[in-house]
């Protein structure tokens, strides 16, 4: 009595402990970011915010018509220009006149900009990319995407994401749509870093577009090797949902081959993955 007793316990602790672990990682991150019943603190909150906007424009045009605040403001809005665009000496320098490459160490000690007078040099460039993730035999992935570069300093990143996962002899998948203008701030021929705003996009059971930021750079060590690093990040239902890259490239003319590490952040799931996959220029 007391053994069927004990494979009976048995049975059934492994039954309960089958069904809890059912969800996996991508599962887990959809339940996360999926949309709460909110709106009587989205409201509050929207009520306070119109509030506190209206009583900061009767503020900033208050001070803004006393003159020396209204130096202050010319001066400050100033400083922010030069420290995010473009700074009065730096328009005197190489930096400001870098054409784009058309690809990365054409010449040997020239990246993604180089400096010259000569109009040889594209105005514009297609980066395509193709990175396959791999954090486990069950959870893999795909990063494709096509960098976009025009008008010297800036480039349009359009970029899909997707995961797959196996849990249980079942398939999961979590799928995501970014798309980030980027201004390329520092542009000299071993190393350019950029910034840009866009949106993102979780599909599956998700379903929401939210606002998205990213930063990063590429640094030229000595050809054929750069270094890139870059992460983006953005806010769905007070969970975030962000990804960051540290790549090892090898340049092969225009073609590259890539691989690290790509972490990703889902709601309440990370995965930490390999990276390898393949670039070229156009």
């Amino acid at each position: 009595m007391l053994k069927k007793t004990l494979i009976l316990s048995l049975l059934f602790a492994f039954i309960c402990f089958h069904s809890f672990s059912q969800d996996g990682k991508l599962e887990k991150a959809k339940k996360s970011l999926k949309k709460t019943n909110s709106s009587g603190r989205a409201g509050t909150i929207s009520a306070k915010i119109s509030n506190s906007t209206s009583t900061t424009r009767n503020n900033n045009a208050s001070a803004i018509e006393n003159p020396f605040a209204r130096i202050i403001w010319y001066v400050a809005v100033y400083t922010v220009y030069g420290a995010v665009f473009e700074s009065p000496w730096e328009m005197e320098g190489r930096m400001s006149t870098a054409e784009i490459a058309n690809y990365p160490y054409k010449e040997a000690k020239h990246g993604n900009f180089i400096y010259t007078d000569s109009t040889n040099y594209n105005i514009t460039r297609f980066d395509v990319y193709n990175h396959f993730l791999v954090e486990s035999k069950n959870l893999h992935g795909n990063d494709f995407g096509v960098d976009f570069r025009f008008l010297k300093r800036f480039a349009l990143d359009i970029n899909y994401t997707t995961f797959s996962e196996k849990i249980n002899g079942n398939r999961d998948a979590f799928n995501m749509f970014s798309t980030l203008l980027k201004y390329h701030r520092i542009r000299t021929q071993r190393f350019d870093a950029w910034f840009g705003l866009g949106v993102r996009r979780i599909f599956n059971d998700v379903n929401e577009t939210r606002f998205l930021i990213g930063f990063g750079g590429e640094i030229f060590i000595a050809k054929p090797i750069s270094l890139v690093a870059s992460h983006k990040w953005a806010t769905v239902n007070s969970q975030s949902v962000r990804n960051t890259k540290l790549l090892l490239k090898y340049n092969i003319n225009n073609y590259r081959i890539a691989a690290g590490y790509g972490g990703y952040k889902l709601g309440v799931s990370k995965i930490n993955a390999f990276s390898i996959g393949v670039e070229a220029s156009f």
